[in-house]
């Protein structure tokens, strides 16, 4: 498959004191190739993409002076001229026993085209585990999420670490079109950052119940 794209600007992005109300549209073409296949329970499948976007929208990491507002801000909302994404998905599916397995993993080159600068806070490696299965009336599921290493600044040089995440989750059917949820994220509590400086959750619990007529 083969596409444009066009972005313009949120309120946000050009009015709060990080933005920049001169920011332009961004736009993209994109590319892509996959393969599937399927026997059975088992699938099996791999995209390879290219995508290149002029004026890419992004938060620029570092100390600098946003044009709204006043004094030194932690980054502002730019404009990266060039900005290419690279990359290869691989997906895999399977039933063990009342098991359902499923899983990706992704190898990713986010680049700054003009500069051959990593894209900030995005990592080039990263992969999902999922598993489900029912018990009586419950079906109960774990995931786990794992992220390789980025760089929080335009300048690649602050490295934010690599982090693996687990979660459970839990639901039923209580009564005709209502389904009660339950969900831990983050099971062991990991101390991660997704941007330097921000506190990221630890351990959370969810309980929910939904109305799905």
């Amino acid at each position: 498959s083969a596409g444009t794209s066009f972005r313009a600007p949120t309120l946000y992005q050009r009015f709060s004191i990080y933005g920049i109300p001169t920011l332009e549209a961004e736009t993209g073409r994109n590319v892509e190739a996959g393969l599937r296949w399927q026997s059975g329970q088992n699938k099996v499948g791999v995209v390879v993409y290219r995508n290149h976007v002029e004026n890419l929208i992004d938060y620029l990491s570092g100390p600098g002076r946003c044009i709204n507002g006043t004094g030194t801000r932690p980054g502002c909302y730019g404009n990266v001229g060039e900005a290419l994404y690279r990359g290869v998905t691989l997906t895999a599916a399977t039933q063990v026993g009342a098991v359902n397995l499923s899983g990706s993993v992704d190898w990713m080159d986010p680049r700054n085209a003009l500069t051959d600068k990593r894209l900030p806070r995005r990592a080039r490696r990263q992969a999902t585990l999922l598993a489900d299965t029912r018990v009586g009336g419950w079906k109960l599921g774990g995931e786990m999420q794992a992220v390789g290493s980025r760089f929080d600044d335009v300048a690649n040089r602050n490295e934010l670490g690599g982090y693996t995440l687990f979660s459970l989750s839990a639901s039923t059917e209580v009564a005709r079109d209502w389904t009660l949820l339950a969900r831990v994220n983050n099971l062991a509590n990991k101390d991660y950052q997704t941007a330097r400086g921000y506190a990221t959750a630890g351990r959370t619990f969810y309980l929910g119940l939904t109305w799905a007529p």
